[in-house]
């Protein structure tokens, strides 16, 4: 499948870039898996996306944001370009969004905004590490 949105950045709130740095491995100076339970930004991005949708959250367009990557990198997790796809579909109520990949991506990335704060909340939960915070998350949703 073709990553539709592939020439575009996904931006991330500069507010949240060190925290969000916490719980991901790359570029981690020895972190375990239950500390930084992603192993990208871009999985810790989209899992926020995933949540805000999931929750019915607003989009939040933010001011000060950094380019955490560029969205080429969504080609290697393609099921998740679809996913997007649904996500601004859903959000939108337009079947006419699915020609318009920069409008879809813009919709998730206010998503993800929304999410950021709410994973972050998860993860820094001291009831148990950021890896057991996120499970019981999802198990709840489930």
């Amino acid at each position: 499948m073709e990553n539709i949105f592939a020439q575009y950045q996904i931006d991330m709130p500069k507010a949240y870039q060190e925290k969000i740095k916490n719980f991901v491995s790359t570029g981690s100076q020895s972190q375990s898996r239950e500390n930084a339970p992603f192993d990208r930004q871009i999985d810790f991005w989209f899992m926020a996306l995933c949540l805000a949708f999931n929750k019915g959250l607003t989009a939040v367009k933010e001011k000060e944001t950094y380019n955490a990557i560029t969205a080429e990198i969504l080609s290697r997790n393609p099921y998740r370009v679809t996913q997007m796809q649904m996500i601004a579909l859903s959000v939108s109520m337009d079947p006419n969004i699915l020609l318009e990949p920069k409008r879809m991506l813009d919709i998730c990335v206010g998503l993800a905004n929304a999410g950021i704060p709410l994973l972050i909340n998860i993860l820094s939960d001291t009831e148990a590490t950021p890896l057991w915070n996120i499970y019981y998350e999802l198990e709840d949703i489930a």
